[in-house]
């Protein structure tokens, strides 16, 4: 019985004893990585929350790869074993879970790149510039894909071979690029500044992007089997050791940052976004003084001085201790014009006294 929306002259792929068994070792490489990669991202997870008492958004990322990749899996070697038989939900189950497989797994590297950026804003245009260009491959692969594997026509099937080739280089581009950025930001923003201790970080990446680039070659190459449907087996496989190679570049990471020779944690990433958080959390102690100095009744004629132990004029920077000396200036002009005022009209009245006795 045909599946959903499977048309009459659907012609099911029979795989032979060789795709047999080349899906039975890709799959037991797929076991066997999913079970380090999923021991591995409960560590990391218990970490995390033993640190925070939160959800982090990384460790979202990691277990929807990996439940992701590990659906895929069971699924296409359901599939292939012909358990499961071909229909219209069973491919677009296969797209959607890629989709995930994609999205987290670049959603992970920016959010390792994040944590080597002081501006955030920047980040965020490179999340969401990842995002869009993603989700434009993934709604072409929807449109192609799904149509070709259900043999709506031998147009979509045609237009299938290519464009199926072209969307997993193009993938291969984003991931190149996105690690030889964060690479970039090592070089430049830690290792230039004289933090050599990022240097195995550094040498690490670069094996491991080449590593990552491989597994994208080898997934392209998968498709030249002449069963269309064996290189869906690869898909978890090469995801699953993706993950593996972001998880070990995060314990990397914290490794590092937690060296002996510099500070011994830090909350919000590397030095870099440590030292913007210092800065910022001066500038609201600055503030809040300023917010807290009382209001000055004589604001003319009041001045304060602030000088240093050697006596020397400075203004108040917040760091050691500082000498107040607060003088007081009050006018008393106005007293004293009174006064004269008074003395004068005093004078004048004794002349005019003086002046009518003269008279009598």
């Amino acid at each position: 019985m045909a599946g959903f929306l499977i048309p009459s002259w659907y012609k099911e792929a029979v795989p032979t004893l060789d795709d047999l068994l080349i899906a039975s070792i890709i799959w037991g490489f797929t076991l066997a990585s999913g079970l380090f990669a999923g021991a591995k991202a409960f560590q990391q997870t218990t970490t995390l929350w033993k640190r925070s008492r939160r959800i982090q958004p990384y460790a979202v990322m990691v277990w929807a790869e990996w439940t992701s990749s590990t659906v895929i899996g069971v699924l296409s070697w359901l599939f292939i074993r012909g358990i499961v038989r071909a229909s219209f939900w069973v491919y677009f189950a296969f797209l959607c879970l890629w989709v995930i497989q994609i999205q987290c797994i670049c959603g992970i590297i920016v959010n390792r790149i994040a944590l080597l950026m002081v501006d955030r804003r920047m980040a965020a245009k490179i999340r969401w510039s990842v995002a869009i260009i993603l989700g434009l491959i993934n709604i072409s692969v929807f449109c192609i894909w799904i149509p070709a594997r259900l043999q709506i026509s031998t147009t979509f099937v045609y237009v299938n071979e290519i464009w199926d080739r072209i969307e997993k280089v193009l993938f291969l581009f984003v991931d190149a690029a996105l690690n030889f950025y964060f690479i970039y930001l090592v070089r430049t923003k830690l290792i230039a500044c004289g933090l050599t201790k990022y240097m195995p970080l550094f040498k690490f990446n670069m094996f491991m992007v080449g590593v990552s680039m491989s597994l994208d070659i080898i997934l392209i190459g998968s498709m030249s089997i002449p069963n269309g449907i064996i290189y869906v087996q690869f898909h978890p496989l090469v995801y699953m050791l993706k993950l593996h190679i972001e998880m070990n570049i995060a314990d990397l990471i914290v490794k590092v940052v937690r060296a002996s020779n510099d500070h011994p944690s830090y909350a919000d990433g590397t030095e870099l976004r440590s030292r913007q958080n210092r800065e910022e959390t001066a500038k609201e102690q600055a503030k809040s003084n300023n917010r807290q100095q009382p209001t000055d009744p004589f604001p003319i004629n009041r001045n304060y001085i602030e000088t240093s132990p050697e006596g020397a004029q400075k203004r108040y920077s917040g760091h050691g201790i500082t000498k107040m000396v607060q003088t007081k200036v009050i006018s008393r002009r106005r007293d004293e014009e009174n006064d004269e005022d008074k003395s004068s009209q005093s004078s004048t009245r004794k002349l005019k006294n003086d002046h009518q006795q003269d008279q009598f």
